[in-house]
């Protein structure tokens, strides 16, 4: 067979070479969201595999390597798994992966099963079906069986994780801080690529399966994989989306250099902010403001801000976080409302998402919600 390394083949071949060396940058990151940095550095790796493997079937580089005949051929089950697992990590803030998240894997071990006897052919029984293959009029039955499942496979994960992002969407819609941003502006391009290449997909696979357009779907992978890479270096924040977010302890000094407020008037604000928070629960009002708290209280906003940041070494976000976090723990702790659902605490204590509460809550507690309380009920007699 004609060996024909094209442009389309050394832009897919650039493409997954990024994307294994955005894989190894992802795993190697030492801060943030581990386990989602993680996830992605897992699913970029499988995107340049699967690329990889299509140029050499296309260019015909194959019968140079019988060797690597099929290798690629269950890595497009590992896609809607790992994007799937990746988009639940990276909304909701959640830890390791549990051992049913292992059953996602099965499509992906039964593909490479099915395939392990001819792995273990030789060299020249490899290059006899690759003839074979290469050679028919049509495709082959394993083609348009495997197309299909991967098709459909990648649709049932596509469906999920689209509704991760419209419900973490819809939490974050308000103000965001940069690591809402960052996550938000991360899962929704994967999304839309994922979308759109998965309808590319369909429509090769109905109208025109032949080499010609065999490069066209994994060139727009690659393409997605530039673009990953672009996000990464122009904004380091959202290679490692999923940080939490640094406020300075201490502000700075300037900031309030020209306040008018007095130490004894700081003292008189900050014992009625404590006793307001306490009797009143402010921060159960999810849409609470810096200006809207500052009026409850009739204190300047400035003077407010002061207080909390000069004197109680706290951002306002920080400060009314964590009320709501020692409240939501109470309320998971409550026999009372053990019929309660981790959203309906988040919304009772001020949290407009679950996945913000989530992010929240395992910053100051270093497990999420459903963590917590399931420790809680494990230690009761």
């Amino acid at each position: 067979m004609k060996l024909e390394l094209n442009l389309l083949a050394v832009l897919n071949l650039l493409g997954a070479a990024q994307g294994l060396l955005l894989a190894l940058a992802l795993w190697a990151v030492g801060r943030g969201n581990r386990m989602a940095n993680r996830i992605l550095a897992a699913l970029t790796l499988t995107i340049s595999i699967f690329v990889c493997g299509a140029v050499l079937r296309t260019t015909g580089y194959l019968f140079v390597y019988p060797h690597l005949s099929w290798i690629h051929d269950p890595f497009p089950f590992l896609a809607g798994p790992l994007l799937y697992l990746y988009m639940r990590s990276l909304t909701s803030g959640s830890g390791g992966l549990a051992r049913r998240d292992y059953l996602h894997f099965v499509p992906f071990a039964a593909c490479a099963l099915y395939l392990a006897p001819s792995y273990f052919l030789d060299a020249g029984a490899k290059l006899e079906q690759l003839n074979a293959e290469f050679w028919q009029p049509t495709m082959g039955r394993w083609y348009y069986v495997r197309s299909a499942l991967v098709v459909a496979h990648f649709l049932a994960y596509l469906a999920p994780v689209v509704w991760m992002l419209w419900t973490y969407a819809r939490g974050a819609a308000r103000p965001r801080t940069p690591r809402e941003r960052a996550v938000l502006v991360r899962a929704r391009f994967l999304v839309y690529a994922c979308l759109t290449l998965w309808a590319a997909a369909v429509l090769r696979y109905a109208f025109d399966h032949t080499a010609r357009t065999n490069l066209l779907v994994p060139l727009g992978i690659s393409v997605s994989v530039y673009v990953l890479g672009y996000m990464a270096m122009r904004e380091p924040e959202v290679l490692a989306a999923g940080a939490e977010e640094t406020t300075p302890t201490t502000p700075a000094p300037p900031k309030y250099e020209k306040s008018s407020l007095t130490p004894e008037r700081g003292d008189r604000y900050l014992k009625k902010l404590l006793g307001f928070m306490e009797a009143e629960r402010p921060y159960a009002d999810g849409e609470l403001t810096l200006q809207k708290l500052a009026a409850l209280l009739s204190i300047p906003a400035q003077h407010l801000s002061q207080t909390v940041n000069g004197r109680l070494n706290q951002s306002f976000v920080d400060f009314v976080n964590t009320y709501r976090v020692e409240e939501a723990k109470r309320k998971l702790l409550d026999p009372a409302l053990s019929h309660y659902s981790v959203l309906a605490i988040a919304e009772e204590v001020g949290f407009n998402s679950k996945s913000s509460f989530n992010a929240v809550f395992k910053k100051h507690t270093n497990m999420t919600p459903s963590e917590f309380r399931n420790t809680a009920q494990y230690r009761e007699p």
